[in-house]
């Protein structure tokens, strides 16, 4: 990418997995005063290459205990489907909406409560896309070993305590 360099890299890679390390251990760890972090931070930043900054929470503590992808096929898959899609982003329960190749193009990963939940929104997308969505396949996440960058540290278990 062109405005950055290794250093720029190698902050980055340090952030993705310790996203509150503090500027004067990021300082340390890349051989840069801790004003030279902060600089480089805000060239990031302004250069679309750091997003925005979030906290990674365990859906269980939301009472959001079945987590699931969803898969939709779609009869037609053009521009005039991203008003949706960003609809479909918006909703509580939704964690992350791509648009991919494939027989399935859209994949949506959400959370819910319980399985009722689950049915419940999948006709909520019947509804949104009406006609325009051929089939919904709905996947049950078992157990997550790494998500977000984070590796869970937990042996055993299933669902989603198995999340770090």
């Amino acid at each position: 990418m062109p405005g950055i360099d290794e250093k720029d890299r190698e902050i980055l890679r340090i952030l993705r997995g310790e996203g509150r390390v503090t500027l004067t251990e990021l300082g340390r760890r890349v051989n840069l005063s801790p004003a030279s972090v902060k600089n480089r931070l805000e060239k990031l930043e302004k250069i679309g290459a750091i997003r925005g900054y979030s906290t990674v929470v365990d859906p269980a503590f939301l009472e959001e205990y079945v987590s699931v992808f969803f898969e939709l096929k779609l009869a037609i898959d053009d521009h005039t489907v991203d008003p949706i899609l960003r609809k479909v982003a918006g909703m509580e329960n939704v964690e992350s909406v791509y648009r991919r190749s494939g027989e399935k193009q859209i994949l949506i990963k959400a959370h819910f409560h319980d399985t009722d939940g689950v049915k419940a929104f999948a006709g909520r997308l019947k509804r949104i896309f009406g006609k325009n969505l051929e089939r919904v396949e709905v996947t049950l996440i078992i157990e997550t070993f790494k998500e977000n960058w984070i590796i869970s540290g937990r042996g055993g278990g299933t669902g989603s305590r198995g999340r770090h």
